[in-house]
């Protein structure tokens, strides 16, 4: 037993140093081009309040920390950037810096998936994952409403939208089926509010119109198609 314990002792004590030697500058190093490339007070603030977000409860967490979990942070540092430079255009669409950026951090995140099923995830890893594609969506979302209308947050609030709810609706927190067309629709959000607010969708407007409709089409479907089995599931457990 004592061996046991000095073996989760030294696991923990590794994730820490992780993530004191690793995750930190990272988001240290995001912070600080992030004001770099924008250094008004409001908008470095943003950018502060984005890595708390994504990262605060991870990095405080009591589980171990993976390489996976490496790979997230990197994806957020990227985030942070991408955050600036948003706001340093000042709502006029997404830079092709900016594209390439955010294009890499929606790569990373099924690489860091794929990593977490090889090397061994853990729970605390996944939430931290899902945490940060959330807040990936909501910031594009944000980052297009100049564009194309208030309408356009519809895909970024859904997340969170559910989660309220789920929290007054025991039925809502069940566990749900893997489902392809789940992952295939959360992936193309990004992919899509992304290229809303490219040179292209601001120059050909129904282009970038149609990528934030595609968009908000999917996830409407794939987010009410999980209400009404959870639903119909909560009415024969009797919840």
């Amino acid at each position: 037993m004592a061996q046991g314990c000095r073996e989760v002792g030294a696991q923990r004590m590794n994730g820490l140093d992780r993530r004191l030697l690793l995750a930190l500058p990272i988001l240290t190093s995001a912070l600080v081009i992030a004001w770099l490339l924008s250094p008004r007070f409001m908008d470095g603030l943003i950018c502060v309040l984005v890595t708390v977000i994504g990262a605060a409860r991870s990095l405080l967490r009591r589980d171990s920390w993976t390489r996976a979990d490496d790979l997230t942070t990197m994806r957020l540092g990227f985030i942070v950037i991408v955050t600036a430079l948003f706001l340093a255009d000042d709502g006029r669409g997404f830079t092709w810096t900016a594209v390439v950026l955010g294009g890499a951090a929606l790569a990373m995140d099924g690489l860091d998936g794929k990593i977490a099923r090889t090397t061994g995830g853990t729970r605390a890893g996944a939430l931290y994952d899902e945490t940060v594609d959330a807040l990936f969506i909501l910031l594009l979302s944000i980052g297009v409403v100049p564009l194309w209308g208030l309408w356009c947050l519809i895909p970024g609030l859904m997340y969170y939208a559910f989660h309220l709810v789920a929290a007054f609706r025991p039925a809502w927190r069940q566990h749900l089926p893997r489902s392809l067309s789940r992952r295939v629709i959360a992936a193309a959000q990004g992919i899509l509010l992304l290229a809303a607010g490219t040179p292209i969708g601001v120059a050909f407007p129904p282009f970038g119109v149609l990528c934030v409709a595609a968009a908000v089409v999917s996830v409407l479907y794939s987010f009410g198609r999980d209400v009404l089995w959870l639903e119909r599931r909560g009415a024969g457990s009797g919840d």
